[in-house]
């Protein structure tokens, strides 16, 4: 596979719910799900989660995508080197944990999940990102 279809999306979505559900109560969260070019192809808001996950959710899954890396990892990377967002230039890029990139089995990016609204962002991304293989 080489891109995050729709039916992998729910999948990931669903595995994401299953996840929070089973590791860290059911709390309200959002998920996105993007494609390897950072373009939506879901998002799930669930009842009573934040107002604020519904824009920053997807950007961090566009971030990961983009960037080929974690927002962690990204926000890291500002640090180290005392970057400014801005130096990107894309005003969709977010240096907040919970984006992840999705790989295939050839260590390719083929899309990437976000996370918002929990305290364990970026842990329950990473979790959702390494499953989303096998699903």
């Amino acid at each position: 596979m080489d891109n995050v279809t729709l039916a992998l999306a729910k999948k990931i979505a669903d595995y994401a719910e299953e996840t929070v559900a089973g590791e860290y109560g059911m709390k309200p969260f959002s998920v996105a799900v993007c494609d390897k070019d950072g373009f939506l192809v879901l998002f799930n808001k669930l009842d009573g989660a934040k107002l604020l996950t519904i824009s920053l959710t997807p950007n961090k899954a566009y971030t990961a995508a983009r960037m080929g890396v974690s927002t962690a990892d990204f926000l890291r990377r500002l640090q180290q080197e005392n970057l400014n967002i801005a130096y990107f230039a894309d005003d969709r890029f977010v240096a907040m944990p919970g984006g992840v990139p999705i790989y295939n089995d050839k260590q390719q990016v083929i899309g990437a999940v976000g996370i918002g609204g929990l305290k364990e962002d970026g842990e329950v991304a990473a979790k959702v990102a390494a499953a989303a293989a096998r699903l």
